[in-house]
């Protein structure tokens, strides 16, 4: 019986994160969400490397494009542009998907209680992305007790083994498992090199410049 599922989206937070589910756990899904973002189709190709890389039998990709008809971010509306990095912030960036991870979320656990895993793992990283309301530890902590009251058994609980790690320290447990960060893509704009502007490849490269590791993708611009 699978144990353990983990949103895998393709980017190194996820990578990272199903690293450590798999020292944890004998038997983990991959799950995967396409929800029409720019680079979805990058994305895919990451999450099936990323997957074949450990072996995983049972994977799922979901499709929520609907998010693209309700749109209000520059990663689902083609009216918003990506935005360069302006610095750290807290507050909300465009690329903020409204209500996303409560939509993905909703549907993981769904498929949790079809197959009778009773762990899911997520790569929400709050250190680093303050803005993102849906990244914070105490939506999480809110999130669970939502599926403790809503599901069969209540026994589902959402794990964010990244989520107060900094983007270096994320690097730096990456390095410790061996994950393979040349499989992984986190661009927000482009598919074929990384911009190196967008905020999530300015992030990703702080973490490895200061993890004095050399990130493996290429990038236009770094």
């Amino acid at each position: 019986m699978t144990e353990a599922i983990v949103l895998v989206s393709g980017g190194m937070d996820s990578l990272v994160c199903a690293a450590i589910a798999l020292k944890k756990h004998t038997h983990v899904a991959f799950l995967h969400m396409d929800y029409g973002q720019k680079t979805s189709l990058r994305e895919q190709e990451s999450f099936e490397k990323i997957a074949d890389h450990y072996q995983i039998k049972t994977r799922k990709i979901i499709n929520v494009g609907f998010l693209r008809q309700i749109g209000g971010s520059s990663l689902t509306d083609d009216k918003i542009s990506v935005k360069d990095f302006k610095g750290d912030s807290n507050l909300i960036p465009d690329s903020y998907v409204p209500f996303r991870n409560s939509i993905i979320l909703s549907l993981a656990v769904s498929w949790a209680e079809v197959i009778g895993a009773q762990h899911l793992y997520i790569g929400a990283n709050w250190e680093d992305s303050p803005g993102y309301p849906d990244c914070r530890p105490e939506y999480y902590e809110a999130f669970n007790q939502v599926v403790k009251v809503g599901t069969k058994a209540g026994n589902i609980h959402i794990e964010t083994p990244v989520i107060r790690l900094k983007k270096k320290e994320i690097v730096q447990k990456g390095q410790e498992l061996k994950v393979p960060f040349d499989l992984s893509w986190s661009c927000y704009a482009r598919a074929d090199k990384a911009c190196g502007i967008c905020d999530s490849c300015a992030l990703r490269l702080r973490g490895f410049k200061e993890a004095g590791i050399g990130d493996p993708i290429p990038y236009i611009k770094e």
